[in-house]
């Protein structure tokens, strides 16, 4: 079976609630790996360190300050000179193994200090057959009406997705490797 990625249209909702806008965004990317597989690489504790050198060009580093990589650790992230925002701190709030879920909340820098009120990224892994599964990517965030215009073009779900791809492909590779050695 050929290894395939489908990459699903992202939806952006948003609702106006008062003084403050409420934005989700959703990417959601098939892959052709168990839904177990890709949740081990998800839920790991090394999956920051993988991040950082799966997306050289993303991420300059990811420290870990304060935990081992499972929930309620604390990590500063911090991207290449240049850009927006440079540099942000968040939690691992949730890493449910049952729902395949985990949720990451931003807690300083970062959006943050451009106005945005809430920053919370997730991954869920949704079982689709025995070896296909589906990575659900998603950004919920609040920022004040006044300014939703200027900070709303900077979030995008993109970067999640491409976290999602290269995650997907480090997957099914290394699993093909394992095949192979097998076969010998």
């Amino acid at each position: 079976m050929k290894n395939q990625v489908v990459l699903f249209i992202c939806l952006l909702f948003l609702v106006h609630t008062g003084e403050s806008l409420k934005y989700t965004l959703i990417g959601e990317l098939e892959v052709a790996a168990s839904a177990n597989d890709v949740w081990a690489f998800f839920a790991s504790n090394d999956a920051p360190r993988m991040f950082v050198q799966l997306l050289p060009g993303v991420f300059d580093r990811i420290e870990i300050l304060e935990g081992n990589g499972g929930v309620g650790s604390v990590l500063r992230v911090v991207y290449p000179a240049g850009s927006v925002p440079l540099t942000n701190l968040e939690k691992f709030v949730t890493i449910d193994n049952r729902r395949r879920l985990k949720e990451i909340l931003q807690t300083e820098g970062g959006y943050l200090d451009l106005g945005v009120t809430y920053f919370m990224e997730s991954f869920q892994i949704i079982r689709r057959g025995a070896n296909s599964c589906t990575i659900k990517s998603m950004i919920n965030y609040e920022v004040p009406d006044d300014l939703a215009a200027n900070v709303s073009p900077l979030i995008s779900i993109e970067g999640l997705i491409n976290m999602a791809k290269v995650a997907a492909k480090y997957i099914i590779d290394n699993k093909n490797k394992a095949s192979s050695v097998a076969d010998m």
